[in-house]
């Protein structure tokens, strides 16, 4: 009976031994490609893959830019950024003693906006004669957390309001043009890729099976293969070097044949490591081949069914584009500065000007809506155009003018002042971009270029590009300030400087000050 049972444990521990060489776990194993992403919808003459477009930041993959009549042409239109709803939170907070008892309580502010921006890139193909269109838009949320008091939440906000949203406007831009570029490539570039993450194959991973040594062999010899691939170059010769393995791994198929779970493991391999050869070396129809054998594997059918799909995709890109292979050398160049060109353009083209809907206040106190173009309402000084409802130009006076003010969030007032800078140099009313507006002084941006400085107590403001200011800015700005000793004193010790930055700084001073 001991004998028995002792040849029933020895028979039994070579079937454990047996069964566990046969064992397969496997490892993904990571393999460098490159090769020419296909269009969707190709340019198939390569003589008339030039474009043209109103931004120096669009590019498309495989095409010359040109200075005109390129066979693609992109119009991008940013509409501007509008500040939504500005909310200030209250937050309480309550500081407990041991008992859970609230021993003291304390309130923080929180500014809360939202910004929303939106765009339009028109689009013309000469080739095919259509014309289509991309929209965008982009949304955030602004926070500023912890003010002691509601007044320095609203303060802080009023004071800093446009270069939050300037700092929003520039991201919201920057991100559509990156949409426009993925987009646009899609459809019509001929994008070089490389990359090593994208593709694997399944080696063994189990040191006691058979198999794992030429596994791990192959897994590097094939990687090695691959990372010689480059994207403009033929495949031919990879497929030569990558031969005896896809041959190793045939050989493999037939000699794990049986109809147990392991066995059809290391055909899974097998079959999907061939079929990403092929895949990579632009042979569809063999991907074809191999994944309907992984699928009759049943080891994972979803695999097999993902690679026929890749197999597919693969075909229809030849199909569509006239061509056998994603290997080939891909042109993109600046022609548009060329000498040679019929017309030639020394500078970019000039990006279109950014366009906002806006509220006109009359000096009648009545309320028009119109639109208007932001780069020329920058420049503009006496007068303005504006965009009536049949987005026809009109100019409005500053005199007949109160404000104007975007949905962006900028405003507009019409000041009177002498300006420096405008070319009629009376005093009058003009338009100017309200960068601080306090109960004792505001200051304006006229032009883009020139500051100025208006008082409650004085009915004029004051250039501060004029003759006294630029030669004497520090006696010219404290005779102003004799109601405010401290913000005088620091004026005389050059604290501030007769800039942006700097005017701002002293009107915020200043109007602390005198408004105590």
């Amino acid at each position: 009976m001991k004998k028995v049972l002792s040849l029933l444990v020895i028979i039994s521990c070579l079937t454990a031994t047996k069964l566990l060489s046969q064992r397969a776990n496997l490892d993904r194993e990571y393999f460098q490609v490159s090769y020419v992403d296909l269009p969707t919808i190709p340019i198939l003459d390569d003589s008339k893959r030039t474009f043209t477009s109103s931004s120096r930041n669009i590019f498309l993959e495989g095409f010359s830019r040109v200075a005109q009549n390129g066979t693609l042409d992109f119009r991008f239109t940013f509409h501007g950024t509008e500040i939504g709803d500005v909310d200030i939170k209250k937050r309480t907070h309550e500081e407990k003693d041991k008992e859970g008892n609230v021993i003291k309580t304390t309130y923080t502010y929180d500014v809360l906006c939202s910004y929303s921006s939106s765009a339009t890139v028109s689009i013309s193909n000469a080739d095919s004669g259509e014309n289509s269109s991309l929209t965008f838009s982009e949304d955030d949320s602004y926070s500023s957390k912890g003010f002691k008091t509601y007044s320095k939440a609203s303060s802080y906000y009023n004071n800093n309001r446009y270069s939050i949203r300037d700092k929003y406007r520039t991201k919201h831009r920057n991100s559509m043009i990156s949409q426009t570029n993925s987009k646009i490539n899609y459809k019509y570039g001929y994008v070089p890729v490389t990359t090593s993450q994208s593709q694997h194959f399944w080696i063994i991973a189990t040191k006691k099976h058979p198999e794992f040594a030429n596994h791990q062999e192959a897994s590097e010899a094939l990687k090695a293969i691959f990372s010689k691939m480059q994207h403009d170059q033929p495949v031919d010769d990879l497929l030569i070097e990558a031969q005896p393995w896809i041959d190793y791994f045939n050989d493999v198929v037939t000699r794990y044949n049986e109809d147990d779970k392991q066995h059809k493991k290391v055909r899974y391999a097998s079959y999907y490591n061939i079929a990403k050869i092929y895949l990579n070396l632009d042979l569809p129809e063999k991907v074809k081949e191999y994944a309907d054998l992984l699928t009759a594997n049943e080891y994972d059918k979803k695999d097999g069914k993902r690679l026929n799909r890749s197999a597919e995709d693969l075909i229809n890109d030849f199909t569509i584009n006239e061509i056998s292979t994603r290997h080939f050398e891909v042109i993109t160049e600046d022609l548009s500065n060329e000498p040679d060109v019929a017309i030639v353009y020394a500078e970019d083209p000039a990006e279109e000007s950014e366009k906002a809907v806006a509220f006109l206040i009359t000096a009648a106190n009545d309320t028009l809506q119109t639109t208007v173009a932001i780069d020329e309402l920058t420049k503009a000084s006496a007068a303005i155009q504006v965009l009536d409802e049949n987005n026809k130009a009109k100019e409005v006076a500053a005199i007949d003018s109160k404000q104007i003010v975007l949905t962006t969030g900028d405003i507009y007032e019409v000041a009177t002042f002498t300006s420096s800078v405008a070319s009629d140099k009376s005093n009058g009313p003009k338009f100017a971009k309200a960068i601080y507006q306090g109960n004792k002084i505001s200051l304006y941006e006229h032009m883009g270029k020139e500051y100025v400085l208006k008082y409650t107590n004085t009915e004029d403001g004051i250039s501060t590009m004029s003759k006294d200011f630029v030669f004497g800015f520090n006696k010219k700005l404290a005779a102003l300030s004799t109601e405010c000793e401290a913000v005088k004193g620091k004026i005389m010790a050059n604290e501030y400087k007769n800039t942006k930055e700097g005017l701002l700084a002293y009107s915020q001073a200043y109007d602390a000050c005198a408004t105590e």
